[in-house]
């Protein structure tokens, strides 16, 4: 007669396991395939391809040294190739600097989805006199109407980049080449308090890539679905 041996804890535990895999759920098991998050996301540049007094495009190939400065600020200094733009305060009482279009490149090799706009300002962390600020209009994408819930100019700090999330727009239609995108900057403060120093900035367009030449299509996350936003007419319905 075969003698009893007690099962050990590592038997014991097994065993449980295995009973858990067919009481109750049936030995199923589920995988869930999560979309993709804003690690997906990329930035297009704006720059600044049509000069405008006041600012300059600092591209070393056109502003070789400090000397150069004053002259491309006078006239106006624009690059395809440099994204980042200094801007000269409003002299006087003059309260804000001219009005420069900025604009993306033609993206042929993928179709995407605009997902939002983001701004970098570059100043000092602790300056010595109020700075200068900036503000943004019409987020256009091939000339249609903008893409921004404000007509008219809106404070860039809707828009900075670090924040949390991405200041809402009206619609988030496809990117599709020939298309670009352009938007409008402007200076602005009270001339007679602010600072002499020039401020630079840079602003990007984020979007999601639904589908490259090369790579094939993607995944899209929640935000570029066409079912993720359901109402009458807009670009979300294909």
């Amino acid at each position: 007669m075969p003698r009893y041996q007690r099962p050990s804890s590592i038997e014991l535990a097994q065993q449980k396991a295995q009973r858990a895999m067919v009481e109750g759920v049936g030995g199923l098991q589920f995988v869930a395939q999560a979309p993709p998050g804003l690690g997906r996301l990329i930035r297009i540049p704006f720059y600044q391809v049509v000069a405008t007094i006041g600012f300059a495009s600092l591209d070393p190939g056109v502003i070789a040294n400090a000397a150069a400065m004053p002259a491309a600020y006078a006239a106006g200094s624009a690059s395809a190739t440099h994204p980042v733009v200094s801007v000269l305060p409003p002299v006087g009482p003059i309260t804000v600097t001219a009005t420069a279009t900025l604009a993306t490149p033609q993206i042929s090799w993928a179709t995407m989805r605009i997902v939002g706009f983001e701004a970098i300002v570059y100043e000092p962390i602790l300056p010595a006199v109020p700075m200068m600020q900036f503000a943004f209009q019409n987020l256009q994408i091939g000339g249609g109407a903008t893409l921004f819930v404000h007509q008219d100019f809106a404070p860039a700090g809707i828009y900075l980049a670090g924040q949390d999330s991405f200041a809402g727009l009206r619609d988030y239609p496809l990117l599709r080449s020939p298309n670009t995108s352009t938007v409008q900057i402007q200076g602005v403060g009270d001339g007679t308090g602010l600072g002499p120093d020039a401020v630079s900035f840079s602003c990007n367009l984020v979007c999601e890539i639904l589908m490259d030449d090369n790579y094939g299509s993607h995944i899209p996350g929640p935000y570029a679905r066409p079912g993720a936003l359901v109402r009458q007419g807009g670009s979300f319905v294909q």
